[in-house]
């Protein structure tokens, strides 16, 4: 659900692998895998998926397995609308999506216990339609039910993950994985996109790279607050993850990318709700507030069709 940067790419993946794979999408980015097919550019090895089965009505297609759910945050309650089609009695739904909050949105409308929560360690984007650039990230995936425990449906993801050649991995707390995962995408989503940079050029920066650091914390702050125990260190591996040899390309955030393009932001479910969060909380989050403010006005996009 979403064929974009996300989508695209573990689609592609997990089609090359052998798995039967069904593309929803939309715009010129749908007309672009009907006529020319799915091609992904990667440092790992280029994908070709000639004739992928690429669709905008998820009506056309039936019952499903496994949904992967990849859209904007933006687009979240409609796309959970537009599951329903497709959802048979086993069906499930595995968000990777940005944020801390995005099961909740989907099982408000498609109903409780058939989502699993995940966070993906990929870069890719949508370099130009039907076309999917992977620029980074670790190509692991992690998941975890609401109650935390093993199931039949982390085994499935565990596997199909591995047959695609990536790495699947049951997490043991999902609001730990969650919150983990938003301490770096927060502070990058909303530093990176005032400085238009990436993690690589705003750490060469002493200047810029205290700035994320302490952005980082805020985030640690208010997780801390809601009782959500995230390590201590955290905030140091990351960096060291950052500034570490192996990190040779720029990790550039998602927002960053679409205000670049002019694209709608997915302010409001990142910014917007560290924001919110930390009113609530008593925590006080200046530097995020800041870019939530800033970047207020961007937020619709500037121009009129957005990535699919």
């Amino acid at each position: 659900m979403g064929s974009g940067g996300m989508g695209g790419y573990l689609g592609a993946k997990l089609a090359v692998s052998g798995h039967d794979v069904i593309f929803i999408a939309r715009g010129a980015h749908l007309e672009a895998l009907k006529l020319n097919g799915l091609k992904l550019i990667s440092q790992n090895g280029d994908i070709h998926i000639d004739k992928p089965l690429a669709f905008e009505d998820t009506r056309d297609v039936g019952p499903v397995d496994l949904i992967l759910f990849c859209v904007k945050l933006y687009d979240t309650k409609s796309a959970a609308l537009a599951c329903k089609p497709m959802m048979d009695h086993d069906t499930f739904i595995l968000t990777l999506q940005n944020g801390v909050e995005s099961a909740d949105i989907i099982s408000s409308i498609i109903g409780a216990g058939k989502v699993i929560s995940g966070a993906i360690y990929v870069s890719a984007s949508i370099q130009s339609p039907g076309i999917i650039k992977h620029s980074g990230g670790n190509d692991t995936i992690q998941f975890a039910e609401a109650d935390n425990l093993p199931s039949m449906r982390t085994d499935i993801l565990e596997n199909i993950f591995e047959q695609a050649g990536l790495i699947g991995l049951r997490a043991d707390n999902m609001k730990e994985m969650l919150w983990s995962k938003f301490v770096l995408l927060c502070a990058n989503a909303g530093l990176g996109s005032l400085t238009d940079s990436g993690t690589k050029t705003m750490c060469s920066d002493p200047d810029t790279k205290e700035i994320l650091l302490a952005a980082m914390w805020e985030v640690f702050n208010v997780a801390k607050a809601m009782d959500i125990a995230l390590p201590e260190s955290i905030i140091d591996d990351i960096l060291n993850l950052l500034i570490s040899d192996d990190q040779q390309e720029e990790m550039i955030a998602s927002q960053c990318l679409d205000l670049r393009k002019g694209n709608r932001l997915e302010l409001e479910w990142i910014q917007g709700t560290l924001y919110r969060l930390g009113k609530i909380h008593n925590v006080p989050t200046p530097i995020n507030n800041t870019a939530y403010v800033a970047l207020k006005r961007f937020a619709s996009g500037l121009s009129s069709e957005g990535s699919s």
